[in-house]
């Protein structure tokens, strides 16, 4: 009896010497400083982690300085990061499904929709999740952003004014820029600034409100009132296989439930700054033009012919033997989505990410992920 007591008294002297747990921080990069809705919703994504897992696991979030855009997929791989923003489009060799997906941001113009046919597409895709994990990354889902227009140095209101321009866009904006008549340019969102400034190129397309973000209001002075289509591909909390691997099962279920809100604050926020940006133009640095009718009709035109190319295009030059099946899918998942999100407030962050966390991120097993 008096060895246990000593041995009791002896732990309980030990307890109260050792240190406190302390919580495991991990480097979240994202490829600019400022990036409006994408950052409010990878802080709220972090948010959510540091409050259900009592503080155990906390993100750092660097913006515009640990890995740029384009390095942020191989950062992953080697450890550099933790977790980060990857844009697929940057590195199609490597993910042509998540690719095939971005193709089709024509098959929807309301992002709230389209993001949760976005994400119940890739998580019931296996292909989809093995091309993430063969990069050593653990896919946590996509954020919808849009719908995106474009803006210029120069009037661009009618289909003769498309001729001979040089405007930034890629996937479906680029198809649409060459069907309008205009050459679509392809290079990252932060170059996009000087490229303007020193006349590289007559414009880009991109969410209005990177007019302010990335300064693009001061060397553009027109927006197009057409919106293009929505753009898909951003694969925001991608999570470095090695970090994965070692995180507890609390922090990896705060994770994949985590995206689920963090995905509805950021395209909510794109939403609602496309809207504030659309009601004054002036003040963000441009005047807005109302499209002709030949520029309405040919984008209406293309709009309906183009999920049949995105199927051949991805078929014929990127491999994808199933690509028409794996567009005629998501066409299902989007019209499934337009109605799942007219019952609900899509303007409520809450409403939105409850929606996604109940049709999606809750049947998701983290085992599966990695």
């Amino acid at each position: 009896m008096k060895y246990f007591k000593l041995t009791a008294l002896a732990t309980t002297a030990a307890l109260a010497l050792a240190p406190a747990a302390q919580a495991e921080t991990l480097r979240h990069a994202i490829g600019a400083a400022s990036m409006g809705g994408l950052i409010d919703g990878t802080e709220a994504w972090a948010d959510y982690i540091k409050e259900n897992t009592d503080g155990e696991t906390e993100i750092k979030i660097f913006a515009g300085s640990l890995l740029n855009f384009t390095e942020t997929f191989t950062g992953l791989r080697d450890g550099i990061a933790d977790s980060g923003f990857v844009v697929p489009a940057y590195h199609r060799a490597e993910l042509p499904y998540a690719n095939l997906l971005s193709d089709m941001g024509t098959a929807g113009v309301d992002p709230v929709a389209m993001a949760g046919a976005a994400n119940e597409f890739m998580f019931t895709c296996a292909p989809c999740l093995a091309e993430f994990n063969n990069a050593g990354q653990v896919f946590l889902g996509n954020t919808v952003t849009g719908p995106y227009y474009m803006y210029n140095q120069k009037p661009v209101k009618a289909l003769a004014d498309f001729q001979g321009i040089k405007v930034r866009g890629f996937g479906p904006f680029a198809r649409w820029l060459n069907a309008m008549g205009a050459s679509a340019i392809s290079m990252g969102a932060t170059e996009v600034y000087e490229s303007m400034s020193q006349g590289h190129i007559d414009g880009n397309i991109h969410t209005l409100e990177t007019l302010d973000t990335l300064s693009a209001g001061e060397v553009a002075d027109y927006a197009l009132n057409q919106p293009i289509a929505v753009f898909i591909g951003n694969s925001m909390f991608n999570v470095s296989q090695m970090t994965w691997d070692g995180l507890s099962d609390k922090t990896k279920r705060a994770m994949i439930d985590g995206a689920s809100i963090g995905h509805a604050v950021a395209t909510i926020d794109t939403v609602n700054q496309a809207d504030a940006i659309l009601a004054d133009p002036a003040a963000h640095g441009v005047e807005l033009l109302e499209p002709d009718a030949d520029v309405k009709e040919k984008a209406e035109a293309f709009r309906i012919s183009d999920m049949e190319a995105v199927g051949t295009l991805n078929r014929d030059t990127y491999n994808i033997a199933d690509a028409p099946e794996q567009v005629a899918r998501f066409q299902e998942l989007v019209a499934k989505w337009e109605k799942l999100v007219q019952d609900i407030d899509a303007s409520d962050v809450k409403a939105v990410g409850d929606l996604y966390q109940r049709e999606i991120f809750s049947k998701i097993d983290p085992a599966s992920l990695g």
